[in-house]
């Protein structure tokens, strides 16, 4: 059959027609056609609603089990549950607030005794663990300009927590009425001031009976500057002028000034880690006392292959050091002997070592001498064993215990633990 040359005109046209349209409608075939992409919403503009729409529930739960045995005083065994609840906001502007209730519950009040606030009577050993139902965190912070503002009832901690800290280690957090200002404008230096007019301790919220054990008030000013420009190196000076009161007065007082430095150089496969630390103390405020004392902490350590560490250090606490506001428990072994330094002073001659085990079960273990500042009296001797474990993200679970070994000071006395922790 013959096509005429108009028919050929209109089969080409539909053709060319039929290639055009495969290629705009197949990627394979429009290689060298522009594919425009959706555009994707504008994000909405910051709204003082973020504070509610974007705010969190933070959860944060430990269940312990310790034990205590001091010499001459009958065993304890605690039972609790430490439950913290807690709703973070949104940020707006720069501004953000927190509020958090923090409870403990026992297993048995009369099994043990919890400082002075139940238990008491018994002739137990103290675990200072008491029940508990309190506001434990409340404040709204503000962030711009290289700084950072807190107003409200808030953790502190300074540095290693030598002399302020939350005293994390009990169940009742020690937490503070305070504001706080954190400034880095300068390259690799860090301005941290605070003002606290009341210090909410570790007693919990029924009375102790001993007058010690109440709640501080009064004006403290905390002064902080660190500064990291330094290779392998951190350099920081500090005063910390504490006017303290509570039921058994103002003897806690007292003004520090002291400096550190610390830092690691690395060697590989050996990293060496080192501290060196000096204050000098008088006392502040209204307190009764008239004296003056100093403290020093050395320490070197060596860690091998970022796994296996070993080290010893010296701390010594001149007579009449006070650290009110520390946490303790982290200091001077796990025991708790030397809560408050003893009248001649405290020197603690100190070994100490971790790695990983099977299983990423993390080995701590140290081993402490103590004896007076001066050196005429021994106060004995000290080992501490902790065990920890991540089973996830927001699970873990630790194991510690402390045998101290008495001489001129105190008695035997061995505490173990065994604890979970769930966060979110």
């Amino acid at each position: 059959m013959m096509l005429t040359n108009h028919s050929s005109s209109r089969l080409a046209a539909a053709a060319i027609a039929t290639v055009t349209i495969l290629n705009l409608s197949s990627p394979e075939l429009s290689a060298g056609t522009p594919i425009v992409e959706p555009l994707e919403p504008e994000p909405a503009p910051p709204s003082a609603l973020d504070f509610i729409t974007k705010a969190k529930l933070t959860a944060d739960f430990r269940l312990r089990y310790e034990y205590g045995d001091q010499d001459p005083l009958d065993e304890s065994h605690a039972g609790t549950l430490r439950s913290r609840i807690g709703i973070l906001t949104g940020k707006y502007a720069g501004f953000q607030g927190f509020v958090e209730y923090e409870g403990t519950l026992t297993a048995d009040r009369d099994s043990y005794q919890a400082a002075s606030v139940h238990g008491t009577g018994q002739g137990k050993t103290i675990i200072a663990d008491p029940e508990s139902h309190e506001l434990n965190r409340a404040w709204i912070s503000w962030t711009g300009l290289d700084s950072s503002i807190k107003v409200g009832r808030q953790r502190i901690i300074l540095d290693n927590a030598r002399f302020v800290g939350n005293v994390g280690w009990r169940q009742n957090e020690q937490t503070y009425d305070a504001v706080t200002l954190t400034n880095s404008s300068l390259e690799d230096l860090k301005f941290f001031y605070g003002y606290i007019n009341h210090t909410q301790r570790i007693f919990g919220s029924e009375t102790p009976a001993l007058a010690g054990q109440t709640d501080f008030d009064g004006d403290t000013h905390l002064f902080n500057v660190a500064y990291s420009g330094l290779p392998n190196a951190t350099i920081a000076t500090y005063a910390y002028l504490m006017d303290l009161e509570n039921d058994a007065g103002s003897a806690a007082s007292n003004n520090t000034y002291g400096a550190y430095i610390k830092g690691s150089v690395p060697m590989e496969p050996v990293s060496l880690g080192y501290l060196g630390e000096y204050a000098h103390q008088t006392d502040g405020g209204n307190s009764p006392l008239n004296y003056d004392t100093n403290y020093y902490h050395l320490q070197g350590s060596a860690t091998f292959s970022k796994k296996h560490t070993f080290g010893v250090g010296y701390e010594s606490l001149g007579e009449n050091f006070r650290t009110p506001l520390a946490t303790l428990h982290k200091f001077n072994g796990f025991a708790d002997k030397f809560l408050v330094t003893p009248p001649d002073g405290l020197a603690d001659l100190y070994v100490f070592g971790g790695t990983k085990l099977p299983g990423d079960i993390g080995l701590k273990v140290a081993y402490h001498w103590f004896g007076s500042e001066g050196g005429s009296l021994e106060y004995g001797s000290e080992a501490d064993v902790v065990l920890t474990k991540a089973i996830n993200e927001h699970v873990s679970v630790l194991a510690k215990y402390a045998h101290y070994f008495a001489d001129d000071f105190a008695t035997d006395t061995q505490r173990f633990s065994v604890e979970m922790n769930v966060k979110f």
